[in-house]
């Protein structure tokens, strides 16, 4: 695998802060195993919101399995459909 094809991955090494209007992040940036660089990631505010929203969902779901599905059903025995 060429180094471009390598997947890129970051691992976060502060806590997120207001910068003006955007969420700051510093993080380390891996291609493969290798540490290419430390950067400072800026995310709008709706950035931030919508990741916020997806990792909890994602975090939600491991942590409670087939929740949602339970979710559905019960909103579905609670209406009717």
């Amino acid at each position: 695998m060429a180094d471009d094809e390598a997947p890129r991955r970051l691992k976060l090494t502060g806590g997120a802060r207001m910068v003006g209007d955007h969420v700051a992040v510093s993080a380390m940036v891996f291609r493969g195993p290798v540490h290419i660089a430390t950067e400072e990631v800026f995310l709008s505010v709706d950035d931030a919101s919508v990741l916020q929203a997806q990792l909890t969902r994602a975090l939600d779901h491991r942590a409670f399995p087939g929740m949602e599905r339970r979710e559905r059903e019960k909103s579905r025995m609670q209406y009717g459909f």
